[in-house]
């Protein structure tokens, strides 16, 4: 019931460019909503490895929605594949921070892990920027900044126009809390974006990735990582990414194709 509530609501969103847009456009987002709902069918039928591949088919088209993210992490999970079921789960959180059914199956995938490494955290400004990203998404952030700076525009204007005025120290104060509420927001947008730590976790989606001391196969092994391990990603270098684990005591490099980066290629 979650996943047909869920899929009516992504099948509203990609449906309503379709309305829009007229000729080729058209056509191809038509086409988007027989792939989800072709996506949707397999889940419900068990089809749990083709219908992560269809709505891996959406994301490669360009979509990237919540709910979109949130079905294909729940066909990874049903077809065993932690790693990618993580990574989905996360790439969904990072859209709708405040879902609690994507938090709950995150944490479900999670508990099913060998590791049990959740790489969230790091520096003050990567921890600000998490808790950020927990809450409210950095569009989110822009519109209440901007709407807070419009409300504290709105005090300054009636205090200069209006010298006697009765809630003049009332409005005052508003207008004062409207501007540090802006200025804190405009940081927290600021710091979101450049310390996004969605762009450095990685999640492992080898079943097994054994992390050597260097980038290549000659170097020593290290220790072993197993599907759904969270990792933050500090260096790329021919082929090798360079992780390292919460508190960095842990680190080496492993295979960039056995793990994903949450927020992209580094």
């Amino acid at each position: 019931m979650r996943l047909l509530w869920r899929s009516l609501a992504l099948l509203v969103a990609l449906g309503v460019p379709a309305v829009l847009v007229a000729g080729n456009a058209s056509a191809q987002e038509s086409s988007a909503i027989d792939v989800m709902a072709r996506a949707n069918e397999r889940y419900e039928r068990g089809e749990y490895v083709e219908a992560s591949q269809q709505y891996e088919a959406l994301i490669d088209r360009g979509y990237s929605d919540a709910t979109l993210y949130f079905n294909l992490g729940n066909s990874y999970l049903e077809s065993g594949d932690l790693g990618r079921a993580i990574l989905s789960y996360l790439r969904a959180r990072e859209l709708s921070p405040r879902d609690t059914e994507i938090r709950d199956s995150l944490e479900l995938a999670r508990g099913m892990t060998v590791d049990r490494v959740v790489a969230e955290g790091g520096s003050p400004v990567e921890s600000v920027s998490h808790f950020g990203q927990r809450w409210a998404t950095r569009n989110e952030l822009g519109v209440a900044a901007i709407l807070l700076w419009a409300a504290s525009g709105a005090a300054v204007c009636a205090l200069l126009i209006w010298r006697v005025f009765p809630l003049r120290r009332i409005l005052r104060a508003l207008g004062a809390l409207a501007t540090l509420a802006t200025v804190t927001m405009f940081l927290l947008v600021v710091i979101m974006t450049y310390a996004n730590p969605y762009d450095t976790t990685g999640v492992v989606t080898a079943e097994a990735v054994e992390i050597v001391s260097g980038p290549g196969p000659q170097y020593s092994e290290e220790f072993t990582l197993y599907s759904g391990a969270q990792v933050r990603v500090t260096d790329s270098r021919h082929g090798w990414l360079r992780i390292e684990l919460p508190g960095g005591e842990l680190q080496g490099w492993a295979p960039s194709r056995t793990l994903e980066v949450v927020g992209g290629d580094v």
